[in-house]
């Protein structure tokens, strides 16, 4: 069973990031266009963000399920490996383990399809020519995040996840002999991957550390799905959403440069359902 670490109450809680100069939005047919303008760059880390699902929005595709659909094909030609927030639970670990993803699973509303998500994407990465790689959390670490009858501790499990994907990227980025034409790409939730993070959530982030580490050629990619940033009313108050409202069309993706190698992917929004005809009286 895969583990996906919902983020959303850290980034509700979330204080405005540094003031920046007015992003810059445009109107693309698809995201796979974007995206492909992005990778033009020749990023050596590509670290994508989005936000959970949960199961109050089970009926609009994820960000997730749109990378894996849609942008694996993309990304694949351009990628080494991918490393994927995400975990596999053995039941080695006792109460300890099945009390932690019990209470992550509750507070985070994480749908089992999204599971289900991950696991496709992992296996479609490696039918494409992209090494996979998951996260590992030993008996211990879960121990150390959770604190009893106080339960998770959230603030540990955060910087802990934080930790073990810059440690992924670290390892991949030293294998001897490794093609740095293909980039490392990395897919998570959107506030590990931040380069200027809001106050207070620096300890969260491997960004600017990565960037540093790469001589700046690093990509923070945020992918949200519109449905599911309208529910965050932090997002919506920083400038990046302002400069989305006032392009969006319909049917047309944006991309909206909040900084230097810092974006902003927003889908398109999912088609309504159609509605069902009024039965004659």
């Amino acid at each position: 069973m895969s583990l996906m670490i919902g983020l959303v109450l850290v980034m509700l809680a979330a204080k405005p990031a540094p003031p920046v100069p007015e992003p810059r939005a445009q109107l693309l047919p698809s995201v796979a266009e974007a995206l492909t303008e992005l990778l033009a760059k020749k990023p050596r880390v590509v670290a994508f963000g989005e936000i959970h699902q949960t199961t109050a929005r089970l009926g609009v595709p994820s960000s997730l399920k749109h990378f894996s659909d849609e942008l694996m094909a993309v990304v694949a030609p351009r990628a080494s490996d991918l490393v994927v927030e995400t975990w596999v639970t053995e039941g080695k670990c006792g109460k300890t383990e099945k009390v932690v993803l019990a209470e992550v699973k509750k507070t985070t509303e994480r749908p089992q399809q999204t599971e289900d998500e991950v696991v496709t994407l992992l296996k479609r990465a490696k039918a494409a020519g992209v090494k996979p790689h998951i996260l590992s959390v030993s008996c211990k670490e879960y121990e150390a995040i959770y604190q009893g009858k106080q339960g998770v501790d959230y603030d540990a499990l955060l910087r802990m996840t934080s930790d073990k994907l810059e440690a992924g990227i670290r390892e991949v980025l030293g294998k001897p002999g490794r093609d740095d034409q293909r980039a490392i790409v990395v897919y998570g939730g959107a506030l590990h991957n931040d380069l200027v993070p809001a106050e207070g959530l620096a300890p969260y982030t491997f960004g600017e550390s990565v960037s540093k580490s790469v001589g700046g050629k690093y990509l923070e990619v945020d992918l949200y799905v519109p449905e599911y940033v309208e529910t965050q009313k932090n997002l919506k108050a920083e400038a990046w959403y302002r400069a989305y409202k006032k392009a969006a069309r319909p049917g047309q993706a944006v991309l909206i440069e909040r900084r230097l190698d810092s974006y902003v992917i927003v889908f398109p929004p999912a088609p309504r359902p159609p509605r069902k005809a009024a039965r004659g009286k």
